[in-house]
């Protein structure tokens, strides 16, 4: 550093380091996001999405959200994002009713038109959901694909308290389960 004047070279040596320290912060960052999954957001918004992705017909599983405690979601919170009426959309404890420790926090409502968590910290949890062209169609769909070991279901999609067996079309069903990741 022979010859160096003025604090020019000062200020650069200060961006210099600022720049690294960036690099460095956004790798930290990156390999947190690795270990540490981000939680996925919003329960309302993960499940309208899914059933917007796949309606009329189709199955998926929404990215991981949370259940926020003593929280609701019903049929109707659903009904402007999705363009589906209320009965079209059917809901069930699904992973959470089965097992060797049922998470009795969780509760479907008023003949599955929504789900109720009780617990007193948010739930990580997903949903797998599943929409056929009529309530009978998603009972033929559930009884031959759907093992009540592994999802509770509380509600007949064809039933009149649901879908109906033609009336509301398509018909989806929002199955609740343990987060994957």
């Amino acid at each position: 550093m022979v010859n160096q004047k003025g604090q020019a070279f000062s200020v650069f040596e200060l961006l210099i380091a600022g720049v690294v320290a960036f690099a460095i912060l956004i790798i930290l960052l990156l390999i947190l996001n690795g270990v540490i999954p981000p939680g996925g957001g919003d329960a309302k918004t993960a499940i309208s999405n899914g059933i917007s992705g796949i309606k009329p017909s189709g199955d998926t599983t929404t990215p991981v959200f949370d259940l926020s405690a003593k929280s609701t979601i019903t049929s109707a919170d659903l009904v402007t994002k999705t363009g589906l009426d209320e009965k079209s959309i059917v809901f069930a404890v699904g992973q959470f009713g089965v097992g060797s420790n049922p998470n009795t926090a969780v509760t479907a409502t008023n003949n599955g038109t929504g789900i109720q968590y009780n617990g007193t910290s948010s739930l990580r949890a997903q949903a797998r959901i599943i929409c056929k062209a009529t309530g009978e169609k998603l009972k033929q769909f559930l009884d031959e694909t759907i093992s009540s070991d592994s999802y509770k279901i509380e509600v007949d999609p064809s039933s009149s308290d649901a879908c109906g067996v033609e009336e509301a079309q398509p018909c989806c069903i929002v199955l609740l389960q343990r987060a994957t990741s």
